[in-house]
């Protein structure tokens, strides 16, 4: 790999994270096995089709096995055929589970192949879980075996949990993109706030804004904020956020960042936040973001492979790593979080 863009930058220890275990905020489990003993719980490695029938999750959360549990008999008790992605056969396709840490409260989302007619045999299994705020099932009657939905349907409770970051307030929805592991979340946004010692008077270009995230974080910090976001629902809760938190300083743009960036008037930036997919960022991408003119560029990555040529195509144009901090978001995994501060 070539690591060029860190010869002569300031490089941060690892900041840990707060705990090892059960620091996850959501996690997807996949149905496996027959009627008459389903199956749920975490792909084997390198396998598609081999389930692990999982009884806890150490890195979610401490009640996931009961939960894990609960719905296994009610597949086994109904005989709900789980579904096969091999001859594309059953209907039980995926549980998501998301929690707020904060507020100590959980979201179940079944993921079924077609319509489903036991809602209200399902939502009784939780009964006896108070922590259970919000039930959900959605469809997912594509061949690929991915746990996004076509339609979603609340059957219990809330429509949203929420996560508090210090004085800010996230809403989180079933699909809307929240950082995995909400404590380090936190230290993650606090250092971005420290590292570019804001004045008040700032114009922030945030790109790849998801459901707000540390724009959100730092927008009553700053003059205006301008928020690019793809996907439909994140956006949505992005706005919702905004009226969550009282702030009228930002103009959210749902599409493609690099379509949306010359719609955007302002041409000059003080600060470009971006925190792109694991795949990165296009060159066209980073071309649009240049041709804004930030003077300062923080740059968030979950996989180095491709943070490193996106931080070397932005060297051509002038930009220079200052300072990277590493973060240990994925606990007990091969995967880190780092905030590179790039100025010219």
């Amino acid at each position: 790999m070539n690591l060029q863009p860190f010869r002569d930058c300031e490089i941060s220890e690892i900041t840990p994270s707060e705990s090892p275990y059960y620091y996850r905020n959501k996690m997807e489990f996949t149905f496996g096995g027959t009627v008459e003993e389903p199956f749920l719980g975490q792909h084997f490695k390198g396998s598609f089709h081999r389930i692990e029938n999982l009884t806890r999750c150490l890195l979610f959360d401490e009640r996931a096995g009961v939960v894990l549990e609960a719905v296994r008999n009610f597949a086994r008790i109904f005989k709900i055929q789980p579904y096969n992605p091999k001859t594309h056969e059953g209907f039980l396709r995926h549980l998501k589970i998301r929690v707020s840490k904060t507020r100590d409260e959980m979201m179940i989302i079944l993921v079924t192949a077609g319509k489903f007619e036991k809602t209200a045999e399902f939502v009784s299994i939780f009964e006896s879980f108070p922590f259970v705020k919000s039930v959900y099932y959605g469809i997912n009657s594509r061949l690929s075996d991915i746990a996004d939905c076509e339609e979603l349907h609340l059957l219990s409770g809330e429509e949203h949990l929420y996560e508090t970051l210090g004085d800010t307030t996230f809403i989180i929805s079933p699909e809307s993109f929240f950082q995995p592991n909400t404590a380090t979340s936190k230290k993650m946004y606090d250092s971005v706030r420290e590292m570019l010692n804001l004045k008040g008077d700032e114009c922030v270009l945030d790109l790849y804004s998801g459901s707000g995230g540390i724009g959100i974080y730092i927008a009553k910090d700053i003059k205006f904020l301008y928020s690019i976001e793809i996907q439909k629902e994140s956006a949505e809760i992005l706005r919702q956020n905004l009226k969550k938190n009282g702030l009228e300083n930002v103009e959210v743009f749902c599409g493609d960042v690099k379509n949306v960036i010359p719609v955007i008037k302002r041409n000059k930036f003080d600060v470009a936040v971006i925190d792109p997919p694991r795949s990165g960022m296009s060159k066209k991408a980073i071309r649009k973001v240049i041709s804004k003119n930030p003077v300062r560029i923080v740059f968030f990555s979950c996989k180095i492979e491709t943070a490193v040529p996106n931080l070397l195509e932005f060297g051509k144009y002038g930009f220079r790593i200052k300072k990277a901090v590493p973060f240990d978001m994925f606990p007990h995994t091969p995967f880190m979080e780092s905030i590179f501060l790039l100025e010219r």
